[in-house]
């Protein structure tokens, strides 16, 4: 379980096949605060909960199955580029953003920037089923971060992005057209199972 409070970027620094059902090993760089990370961690990168499977002190690696490849972009990704990180939270710590489990619902496309006075707006796409769990003033969880969504749209969300989280995040340098990871509420996703099955 994570906050989605994103204090840590790492660069990625090879994602090679490792051969077993297209299951990618994902080397990071470690961040030098994470002194206590441990074989079998849970972290979650880009806001996909991923496992630790081997740790120094100057990287560590995490195995992508394919359940994760077909959900999320990793396999699209070149060395070198920062992702966001966050280890799990522990019993006890404080709870400022919102419970994000680590589980990618879908992803999101860019299709609108806009400038605003000391931040920016940005406007995505997503699938019908996704659009539904996003209401306005609700919490989403993008590439990891946890924010409230300023609008709903038919077939996507608008978010408002502080000066403070343009700073710390790769969400400064979106682009038109570019796609993130997007995790719902939990609850929502809940409520959206339930009115499902029972045709309420």
């Amino acid at each position: 379980m994570f906050t989605g409070l994103v204090r840590h970027r790492a660069a990625l620094l090879s994602c090679d096949s490792l051969g077993r059902d297209g299951a990618l090993l994902l080397q990071l760089e470690r961040p030098k605060p994470w002194s206590d990370l441990r074989l079998g961690d849970s972290v979650a990168v880009n806001g996909c909960c991923l496992t630790v499977i081997g740790v120094s002190e100057q990287d560590m690696r995490f195995e992508a199955g394919s359940e994760t490849l077909a959900r999320t972009l990793f396999s699209h990704l070149k060395a070198g580029v920062c992702l966001h990180v966050e280890q799990a939270l522990r019993a006890g710590d404080r709870l400022d953003g919102h419970i994000v489990t680590g589980h990618v619902d879908g992803l999101a496309k860019v299709e609108n920037l806009i400038e605003v006075s000391g931040g920016r707006r940005i406007q995505f796409a997503v699938a019908d089923a996704l659009a539904a769990m996003l209401p306005q003033k609700g919490s989403v969880c993008v590439d990891g971060i946890s924010l409230t969504i300023a609008a709903d749209l038919p077939c996507g969300f608008v978010v408002e992005l502080i000066p403070e989280t343009l700073k710390r995040t790769q969400l400064s340098v979106l682009c038109l057209g570019d796609s993130v990871h997007v995790e719902v509420d939990p609850l929502a996703r809940y409520a959206a199972h339930w009115l499902k099955r029972t045709g309420a």
